[in-house]
């Protein structure tokens, strides 16, 4: 009962249709379960879609990133059919102007979508207002406050820390110092992560814990001196939370001790894995970051290419790594 124009501009919400008439259609979509063919419609456009991915080097953060990477090689093969392209633009994630480069290369290249790793808080939050509105982006890894990404993929980072803390008190037996090192450059899901391990401990508890900046771009020598000097300055320590991909160095940096602090820390690259296995490594929280990436360009497709409605949070799991179960994380 409606033309094939008034039906064309509410599927793809190019408006000039009443709410009424708006509403019917879109019941008549839901009743039918239609869905557009979009292989049709690919094939008689032709489109050519471009990604462009905004993150640190693969190498950085003990390879965290080239997981992130794998995940979203996979979804470009995936996808191909759809004539789906990601673009790579690396930066340096301890220099804010390699960042800044990298985002002004990926505007320069015309991209129709951005996929983004937040993790320079101030240098992205000044970069996304940049953006043209007709441009749309998702943030992988963590979020920013305030800003407008299509979708945020990642974590909740507070339920992650509240999750360190209860893994930590089990380690502890309910005593002890517990250093918790916020890793540098900090960004939001740092800092939350911090916030929601603290929120597990009051003025009362036997666990007494201390914060510290620790700089991941260190070198090994250096970062090891620093980890040491904690240990030192907090005697007995009897734990470590460490709040990104660097645990195996703080293990490592505790290793000349027999009866070394327990540790918690983060992401399952293969440092942490092998720490793990021997022991030197408690726990390890998954952020799954092969399937965030994953996850990324699939939104942008979603959103872009079907004209789908796409979720503003998607949540991934907080996965407990132990030894026994690593295998399925590797």
């Amino acid at each position: 009962g409606f033309s094939i124009g008034t039906v064309d501009r509410v599927l793809h919400g190019r408006g000039r249709v009443s709410k009424k008439t708006e509403d019917k259609i879109k019941a008549i979509v839901r009743s039918t379960g239609y869905r557009a063919n979009i292989h049709a419609r690919n094939l008689s456009m032709c489109s050519v879609h471009n990604f462009g991915v905004i993150m640190p080097k693969s190498g950085q953060d003990s390879g965290y990133w080239d997981i992130m990477r794998r995940g979203i090689d996979q979804a470009e093969r995936d996808l191909a059919t759809f004539n789906i392209h990601r673009h790579y633009f690396f930066f340096d994630k301890y220099s804010e102007e390699s960042f800044i480069n990298s985002c002004k290369d990926a505007l320069e290249k015309d991209m129709a979508g951005l996929l983004i790793a937040p993790v320079l808080f101030d240098a992205c939050s000044a970069f996304v207002k940049t953006i043209s509105s007709e441009i749309p982006y998702v943030y992988v890894d963590s979020t920013i406050p305030d800003t407008t990404p299509i979708a945020s993929i990642g974590q909740d980072s507070y339920q992650s820390g509240v999750c360190g803390a209860k893994l930590m008190k089990v380690l502890l037996g309910g005593e002890g110092n517990v250093a918790v090192l916020r890793m540098l450059p900090n960004d939001f899901h740092i800092n939350e992560r911090v916030r929601g391990f603290s929120s597990a401990f009051d003025s009362t508890s036997s666990i007494k814990i201390h914060m510290f900046d620790l700089d991941g771009g260190l070198d090994d020598e250096e970062f090891s001196s620093r980890v040491k000097a904690i240990e030192e300055k907090i005697r007995p320590c009897k734990g470590f939370f460490v709040t990104n991909s660097e645990t195996h160095r703080v293990a490592k940096a505790l290793a000349h001790n027999s009866n070394r602090a327990h540790i918690v820390g983060y992401d399952c690259v293969d440092e942490n894995i092998r720490l793990l296995k021997k022991g030197a490594i408690d726990f390890i929280i998954s952020q799954n970051t092969r399937e965030q990436g994953y996850t990324g360009i699939n939104t942008l497709f979603r959103h872009l290419v079907l004209k789908e409605p796409c979720a503003s949070q998607v949540q991934i799991p907080i996965d407990i790594v132990v030894a026994e179960n690593s295998f399925y994380y590797q």
